[in-house]
């Protein structure tokens, strides 16, 4: 059998999909499975064990869009779609896939050949949907992802917090303020904690912002290319992080991790897994205060 997995998003929804992409593998061991995603995601996760493929889907217009999910559902000879988006364009796809093809399709949307019916935002988390969603396979080994394959080498720890400051350009309102990270840096930094300021060029500002009210704080853009991430959080004691992308794949270190977020029905599904997630939420982010982050770290690290 030939799978095709469709899955669109952040990096954070992508990751959060590997569980149930590792449980196909698992369940799937000598068919060819392929993900559709991104372009910018296929060279960070080339390495992924799971598929033999990663196709490219970078969602322009709807129907080049559809012309070129037909072209490699009939080129890979796909015999079952797995849309793990669930969204509007995907129903767009599986009503050409359901006209053109003969590939059966488990979508929530519709022209699914199974009648599943996804939970909204908020009920519980989007992992649990996917678990629901693989028992239309009569799947029920749910397997929970790893990250280990994206280790390049020997882990070193050192006394170190890592700060996750940014967010995307339209993540904003998620974000705890640059003063306030820097509040709790002199803090750590007086406990003797070297703090790794990590993020993309875009994150640039923020980071200059933290180091300007915490010199000792350290510019860690360049050490924290996504490839190299998972590894970065491992040599750590601690994560404190917005609610954003890379705070995933922190999660999934089982490091501890302070998660910092807004609390919305987004937070309540999406939230990083991982077995030392300290969630600290609010209705606004920004109302977090500087001592309850403190007061979460004294108890971590005792």
């Amino acid at each position: 059998m030939n799978i095709l997995v469709i899955k669109h998003g952040s990096l954070g929804d992508l990751v959060l999909s590997f569980g149930a992409i590792k449980t196909l593998r698992d369940n799937y061991p000598h068919s060819k499975i392929y993900l559709l995603t991104q372009s910018n995601y296929k060279q960070i996760f080339k390495n992924l064990p799971y598929v033999n493929e990663i196709l490219v889907d970078n969602r322009i217009s709807i129907f080049p869009s559809v012309k070129n999910i037909l072209k490699k559902v009939k080129e890979k000879e796909i015999d079952l779609l797995i849309d793990l988006q669930n969204s509007n364009r995907t129903e767009i796809y599986n009503l050409f896939i359901k006209i053109f093809t003969r590939c059966k399709i488990l979508s929530a949307r519709k022209f699914s050949d199974y009648s599943y019916r996804q939970k909204k935002l908020g009920v519980q988390h989007i992992t649990k949907n996917h678990q629901e969603q693989l028992k239309y396979l009569e799947i029920n080994n749910y397997l929970q992802p790893d990250l280990n394959w994206m280790l390049k080498g020997n882990t070193i720890q050192s006394k170190k917090v890592i700060f996750i400051p940014g967010t995307s350009k339209s993540g904003e309102y998620k974000k705890w303020p640059s003063d306030k990270y820097a509040q709790v840096a002199k803090y750590l930094v007086s406990r003797n904690y070297e703090i790794y300021l990590t993020g993309s060029d875009l994150d640039l500002n923020t980071i200059n912002e933290i180091i300007k009210l915490c010199p000792e704080s350290k510019n860690k853009i360049n050490e924290s290319k996504i490839e190299d991430f998972y590894q970065l959080c491992l040599s750590s004691e601690l994560i404190l992080t917005n609610d954003t992308g890379p705070a995933h794949i922190a999660g999934l270190t089982n490091k501890n991790v302070i998660w910092i977020a807004n609390d919305n029905k987004i937070s309540r599904s999406c939230y990083p897994l991982g077995d030392n997630l300290h969630k600290i939420t609010a209705s606004n982010v920004k109302n977090i205060s500087v001592n309850n982050i403190i007061n979460k770290i004294d108890q971590i690290l005792k």
